[in-house]
């Protein structure tokens, strides 16, 4: 009996052993299958997102020449001289746009720069409001003066129109002209060249968030906005949009309510309502965009990565060559914050409140203002452009008047 009740224990042992093995092998497999597919899902993303392009905004990127052969199929190839060593400072465009089911015209709403120091180790974010006006442009073919007479946001959809009157010297797509156009003139506006761009839809937005699992978010009181347009399907049009005070949890309709939100007011605890406006909204932007990036250095590889893919290669687009991705990564740690420098250009320092709201509301910049506030972040030396390198009233006259070192 004894014999029996061991060998019966053995075989159980032995077939537990099996089933352990067997469980091993199918996981094993299955991991990697899962392995395989997210390596493929991310190439088709990389193909999404970096688009074929040949390293900047129509500049060819710097080969050198190695006296060699090129049809030679035993010449190793040339090595690309990159517009971005990993030393100097890089400035990328980060545009948001209104685009979504049902809406016609596509504007640019949110307009904010990232910029990053990879030696000093720094990161600042610039906020450019959507109504600002007058904004430079780099010479007098359209508008006397060089200045666009008219709400930034529009700019690229404006000279996406019309890419022959806009980019007469690029045979480009339409999009291109319209994209191009808008980080020539928000560089000139800073002061800076702005090296790249990237281009997130609001659809998109929500499904990246909501890929992380949500935000954490925060409000200093109840935000009541009764005039929301019910970004994408989240709430009917005419509802009004309330939020809570304090942080809580937001999925990504929510957290897209919670940034493009900006009428209505807030209710501090005090009982004070406080006036919603863009420059509030710009600020609690560049607060969603901390979160998402605090979210997506915490994700959880395994659940989250697939999600997380599918909508970034549905929704994000850029100009950053693709052979450079890993450069891009790089630089992600920098803007971390919570140090990171927010700037947002509103009123009252950067712009004066329109003249006739009723007619047309449009921002008016105060240009002494934000060049004394770019020369403080970026070093008065370092400004570009008739705009804020110069004191010239127009292109034309950029050369006349250069802005002394201090």
């Amino acid at each position: 009996h004894a014999a029996t009740s061991a060998g019966a224990t053995g075989g159980g042992e032995r077939r537990a052993g099996a089933v352990a093995a067997a469980i091993l092998i199918v996981a094993s497999a299955g991991m990697h299958l899962w392995v395989g597919a997210v390596v493929e899902q991310l190439d088709g993303t990389l193909e999404q997102v970096f688009a074929d392009n040949d390293g900047g905004l129509g500049d060819e990127p710097a080969v050198p020449d190695t006296g060699g052969d090129e049809d030679d199929p035993d010449q190793a190839p040339p090595t690309p001289v990159y517009r971005w060593d990993g030393e100097d400072r890089i400035n990328i465009l980060l545009i948001g746009t209104d685009e979504a089911p049902g809406r016609e015209a596509v504007l640019t709403d949110v307009i904010l720069v990232v910029s990053v120091d990879p030696v000093d180790r720094t990161a600042v974010m610039i906020s450019v409001p959507r109504d600002t006006g007058y904004v430079p442009l780099p010479d007098e073919t359209l508008f006397a003066g060089g200045l666009y007479p008219d709400k930034v946001n529009e700019l690229a959809a404006r000279a996406t129109l019309d890419p022959d009157a806009w980019c007469p010297d690029l045979a480009v797509e339409p999009e291109v002209c319209g994209l191009r156009t808008l980080t020539t003139s928000i560089g000139l506006y800073l002061g800076i060249e702005l090296h790249n761009y990237a281009m997130l839809s609001m659809e998109g937005f929500a499904d990246m968030i909501d890929a992380v699992g949500g935000l954490e978010l925060c409000l200093p009181g109840r935000l009541v906005d009764p005039q929301f347009d019910g970004s994408l399907t989240n709430r009917a049009r005419g509802e009004p949009l309330i939020l809570p005070a304090g942080c809580h949890q937001y999925d990504g309709l929510e957290a897209l309510a919670y940034a493009r939100s900006r009428k209505g007011w807030i209710e501090m605890p005090d009982g004070e309502e406080v006036p919603q406006s863009d420059f509030a909204r710009n600020e609690r932007q560049q607060a969603v965009l901390l979160a998402l990036r605090r979210e997506l250095a915490e994700a959880d590889t395994i659940l989250e990565l697939p999600n997380l893919l599918t909508a970034i290669g549905r929704s994000v687009s850029t100009d950053f060559p693709r052979n450079q991705a890993g450069d891009l990564a790089s630089l992600l740690p920098l803007i971390a914050g919570p140090d990171i420098e927010r700037v947002v250009l509103g009123y009252p320092e950067f712009v004066d409140l329109p003249v006739a709201p009723g007619t047309n509301y449009l921002l008016l910049p105060r240009r002494d203002a934000i060049r004394d506030e770019m020369g403080r972040i970026f070093g008065t030396s370092e400004l570009q452009g008739w705009y804020l390198g110069s004191t010239a009233v127009s292109p034309n006259a950029a050369s006349e008047a250069r802005i002394p070192e201090p």
